[in-house]
């Protein structure tokens, strides 16, 4: 399953996940990748996008160790690609209460194999895919090497519009490229034929259900003898 965190509902669960992911984070972009002028903190790694906006998809194993992060981000305030990657738009940089930024997709190479990131990764992303129908979203932005393109959202069947040509970051000799991933339910569908994952992936605290007068509603797709079939629970 999928932790949904952010600081409106992190008291329901029992660990902080938060700080987990801080931490998974740091091991992995400021260890391994070396990654500098990044704001660090008693080994957890984050930045300015980090804030009470930030929504985070956390995933866990089976012994509760977090294992893959990625988070959405409002795109009508400051957001890091109208910050610091404008240049990688051909037209105007997306500003709509229906269109968040997705970003900081990282796994723990330490402890997945390279067979096991890839349903980490499949959960993610239908997470988001999940997540955003939820919230009446209409697509995420974010930005990417074209490889990770390749194994993430092109891998599930995802349609990305490109929003610009590839670009070499500044100072890195690596090249990413924009893009928009529409979120509807025919995308939805298309992702969960694709990985197979057809219940729903979201968790949001042990105690968020005592909280609620009533369970969130979220879509999703269950597989029966002849079709699949749109349900909601």
């Amino acid at each position: 399953m999928v932790a949904c965190v952010s600081i409106s509902n992190i008291h329901c669960f029992k660990e902080n996940l938060l700080t987990a992911q801080y931490r998974l984070r740091y091991r992995e972009v400021i260890r391994k990748e070396k990654w500098d002028d990044i704001y660090v903190l008693k080994d957890m790694e984050f930045d300015q996008y980090d804030n009470p906006a930030t929504e985070y998809y956390i995933a866990r194993n089976e012994a509760g160790d977090v294992v893959g992060v990625t988070r959405s981000y409002p795109t009508t305030i400051p957001y890091m690609l109208s910050d610091n990657f404008r240049y990688l738009f051909s037209e105007g940089l997306p500003q709509n209460h229906k269109i968040l930024e997705a970003s900081r997709l990282v796994l723990d190479r330490s402890l997945l194999t390279k067979e096991e990131r890839t349903p980490v990764v499949d959960r993610l992303l239908v997470a988001y895919m999940e997540r955003g129908l939820q919230r009446g979203v209409e697509g995420y932005v974010g930005f990417m090497l074209p490889k990770i393109w390749e194994n993430t959202f092109l891998r599930v069947g995802w349609k990305v519009k490109w929003l610009g040509p590839e670009k070499e970051l500044e100072n890195t000799g690596y090249k990413v490229r924009a893009g928009y991933m529409p979120v509807n339910p025919i995308m939805e569908q298309i992702i969960r034929e694709k990985t197979g994952i057809y219940e729903s992936v979201l968790k949001f605290g042990e105690r968020y259900a005592e909280e609620m007068n009533e369970p969130l509603q979220s879509a999703y797709y269950s597989q029966s003898q002849d079709s699949l079939a749109l349900k909601v629970a």
